[in-house]
Formats: structure tokens, C-alpha cells, sequence
């Protein structure tokens, strides 16, 4: 009886000095990837993070400083041609290219929750920059991805970039499914503030060329939820 009970006490042991292991310690560093979301390159959202890579760095077991980005470009190419004569098949191109960046900053306080369970509260500072690019040759753009071909037209427009900045609450948890293998969900309140740049417009016909400049059509600023809608997998090593 007194075996049976001290190979099951020895067992239960066992079990807790695994369980112990499964959560990062301090020195530990973590990388995580979001399993929904996406950028689009002409719009920055600060709501949409589901898509950032992240790692953070845990400076005590429940202590941790993280660091998030995303980098996205597009670059489409659409033909389009003449459908009149003299011009009939004649090709025309239209270029629609466009990057964006997007970066937060931010510490975590991890509390005790449970062997698999870690809840945390932290704070972020984000930042993110767009900006993107319309080109015509032999064409008139109409819309994203559509145009018609017009003869010895060319056209280049740059688009309003855009600047934004925002600092955030956030409240979320790691579920560790195995050893140090976790998946994330979190959800927050943030500060966002957003301003646009100048554009240009320049034109080419017959060899003339017209450029027109525009100010910057102004600035948001907004203060709301922001909620990541799907769920994040990482890893401690």
C-alpha cells in the first residue's frame, strides 16, 4: 500500500516538473506567427495585427518586452489594348504598386494562471508608414486593375502616403499545448493616429509633359477597440 502510494506521489511529481516546463523562463525568447488577417498595401488598419511575425523576450518568467512587424508590396501589371482603328490591338500597360510597414513595441506582465495557461496584461506602441504608385504607358487607368489604351499617354501617380502612430492596451493569453508550443489570442484599447502626405499627378502626351502637385488632404485620429480575430502559434526557445 505505502509503494503503491509513493510511486503515485512520485508519478504526480513527475507530471508537475513537466507541466513546469512548458512555459517560457527568464532569458527565454519566443516567436509567434498570426494564422488569420493580412495587410493591404494601400491601408493601415491598427486593429489588423493577426498577420505580424512577433517576438518577445522574457526578462523574468513573467516579464516580457516583444516586438512585432509586417512588411508588405504589391506590384500588378495590366494590359490593356486599342480597340479602334488605327490602334486595334495595340497594347497599353497600367502598374499599380504600393508597400507597407507596420512595427509595435511593447511589454507584457504574465501572471501565474495555470500549468498550460498564461494570461498577460501589456501596452504597445505602434507605427506604420504606406505609401503606393500608379504608372501608365499607353493607357488611361480607370480603376484598380482596369483601363483603356490611349496612344502615346503616359501617366505616373504617386499617391498619398500615409504616417500613422497609435499606442494600445492589450489584454490576451498564451495556451501552451505542448512543451514551450503555445497558441495565442489577444484583444485590446488603442490610440491611433493617422496623416496623409502630398500627391502627384504628372501626365505625358506628345512629348509635353504636365506634373500636378496636392497637399496633404489632412489627418484621423481615432480611439477604439482592437481585437485580433484569429489566433496566433509560436514557440519558446
Amino acid at each position: 500500500m505505502k509503494k503503491g502510494l509513493l510511486i503515485a506521489g512520485l508519478a504526480l511529481f513527475g507530471a508537475a516538473a513537466q507541466a513546469q516546463d512548458l512555459k517560457p523562463v527568464a532569458g527565454d525568447v519566443t516567436t509567434e506567427f498570426g494564422l488569420t488577417g493580412g495587410i493591404n498595401a494601400t491601408n493601415f488598419n491598427l486593429n489588423d495585427n493577426a498577420g505580424m511575425l512577433r517576438f518577445r523576450y522574457f526578462q523574468k518568467e513573467n516579464l516580457a518586452f516583444r516586438l512585432g512587424f509586417n512588411v508588405s508590396s504589391n506590384n500588378d501589371k495590366t494590359n490593356v489594348y486599342g480597340t479602334t482603328a488605327p490602334f486595334l490591338g495595340n497594347k497599353g500597360t497600367i502598374t499599380e504598386s504600393g508597400t507597407e510597414v507596420m512595427i509595435n513595441l511593447g511589454v507584457e506582465k504574465h501572471f501565474a494562471g495555470t500549468a498550460r495557461l498564461s494570461p498577460y496584461v501589456g501596452a504597445d506602441l505602434i507605427f506604420g508608414t504606406t505609401s503606393g504608385k500608379i504608372e501608365t504607358e499607353n493607357a488611361i487607368s480607370t480603376g484598380p486593375g482596369k483601363g483603356t489604351y490611349a496612344n502615346d499617354f503616359f501617366s505616373t501617380n504617386k499617391l498619398a502616403s500615409t504616417t500613422s502612430f497609435g499606442l494600445r492596451g492589450v489584454i490576451g493569453a498564451d495556451y501552451y499545448i505542448a512543451k514551450r508550443l503555445f497558441l495565442g489570442a489577444e484583444a485590446g484599447f488603442g490610440f491611433a493616429y493617422e496623416k496623409d502626405g502630398k500627391s502627384e499627378i504628372s501626365t505625358t502626351t506628345g512629348g509635353v509633359t504636365v506634373t500636378d502637385k496636392h497637399k496633404s488632404a489632412g489627418s484621423n485620429t481615432s480611439i477604439n477597440p482592437s481585437i485580433i480575430t484569429g489566433v496566433r502559434i509560436g514557440f519558446a526557445f
